[in-house]
């Protein structure tokens, strides 16, 4: 699980007065609204005695732990320790981590690593959302599968046909030659494909069995998967979703369909209906894939050329784990979540790594793929492979 991204840990919908729980990368995090009306990000521990924070409620812009009443800032910063006599100083560590947050398309983004604001990827575009030509509707669904693997399959052009029978046809299942066009944080890609034939109303509205472009792409902020489909010259519909990595074997999708088409009310049924069964219909395959998890090395599993945009997500994964990260989930599995609290690094401890001050929580450890290569194991490095 990659961290220095951005994930959506909450809709803005579920944001009230009290705090509100969410896990992403395995992490506990409370959400809660500052005393400036801001929206903060804590890590779910009380560093006095491991409480969880979102068990308690908010005071005076503060979440206060349930255990003992301790009052956490939006900084992470302890703000009051109700057992200490008035005047008594706040230890200088007395803090937890806190992750940076934006709204955007009505979902709480939350910064999980330690990068400074510079150098943060950004978070990917939708000029659509706010169009009034565009009718919106939003959904959620969750897969028991890793999220780089729904991500891959959002991405993968050759499975329609025979996952999706509404898009594709097994008898004309050919992939032809496609561009992938690649920036620093994703990629996407532009095919056509022959629909199968037409029942209900789209036979009446498309009359003629003629090849549909879609145009997908990934951006890594938010585990975003984005599918443009131009169904004819002026109808289009979009499916935004961005996975949420919960934990390794865990992924929180949250989708927005648009269409600029059929815009009135009564076809949202359908299409929620129509989106729900692409979503029920991938997780009957992807929540069954073994390894669970994506390899890091491309030579464990085939690809062919149709497969293009997923290693190109796939080297783009390489490459960040490659600088160090990647969460090294067998910790958490030998580890069980019992013997320590561990925690993504906040921008906060980079900020002050020079000030030499203790923070109670450790972080959490880091993928190797150098050890990777001690230890025997295949990893490619660049485009060269090493045994």
């Amino acid at each position: 699980m990659l961290f220095n991204m951005w994930y959506v840990a909450a809709d803005l919908a579920d944001i009230s007065d009290k705090p509100t729980q969410a896990k992403v990368l395995g992490q506990k995090l409370v959400i809660f609204r500052a005393k400036d009306g801001s929206i903060a990000c804590l890590s779910d521990i009380c560093i006095h005695r491991g409480a969880s924070l979102s068990a308690g409620k908010v005071v005076d812009g503060c979440v206060e732990c349930p255990y003992h009443g301790w009052r956490y800032d939006g900084k992470g910063a302890v703000a009051k320790i109700p057992a200490q006599p008035p005047g008594a100083k706040i230890p200088q560590h007395a803090r937890i981590d806190s992750y940076p947050v934006v709204v955007k398309y009505g979902w709480v983004w939350v910064f999980m690593g330690d990068l400074p604001e510079a150098e943060r990827p950004p978070l990917p575009e939708f000029p659509e959302y706010d169009d009034p030509e565009w009718r919106m509707i939003r959904g959620e669904f969750i897969w028991q599968a890793d999220y780089a693997r729904v991500i891959e399959n959002g991405l993968d052009f050759s499975h329609a046909p025979f996952v999706h029978p509404s898009f594709g046809d097994p008898n004309h299942a050919v992939i032809e030659d496609f561009e992938v066009e690649s920036h620093e944080w994703g990629a996407k890609a532009t095919v056509s494909y022959l629909p199968p034939m037409y029942k209900g109303i789209w036979k009446l509205l498309r009359r003629e069995r003629t090849p549909v472009r879609a145009s997908p792409s990934f951006h890594m902020s938010g585990g975003l998967m984005c599918l443009k489909v131009y169904i004819t010259k002026d109808w289009t519909q979009i499916i935004y979703d961005v996975n949420t990595p919960v934990d390794e074997n865990t992924t929180h999708t949250r989708w927005i369909h648009a269409r600029n088409f059929m815009r009135s009310r009564f076809a949202d049924k359908d299409a929620k209906r129509r989106v729900q069964a692409i979503f029920d219909q991938d997780a009957a395959v992807v929540e069954r894939i073994q390894p669970q998890l994506l390899p890091v090395d491309l030579s464990e599993e085939i690809s062919l050329k149709s497969d293009g945009l997923q290693i190109a997500y796939r080297r783009m994964r390489r490459s960040f784990i490659k600088k160090g990260w990647s969460i090294d989930v067998n910790y958490f599995k030998n580890q069980q979540d019992k013997k320590h609290a561990r925690v993504v690094p906040s921008p906060e401890r980079r900020r002050e790594e020079h000030k030499n001050i203790h923070w109670v929580i450790p972080t959490v450890p880091v993928e190797d793929i150098a050890k990777q290569v001690r230890e025997g194991q295949r990893v490619v490095i660049e485009e060269g492979q090493i045994h």
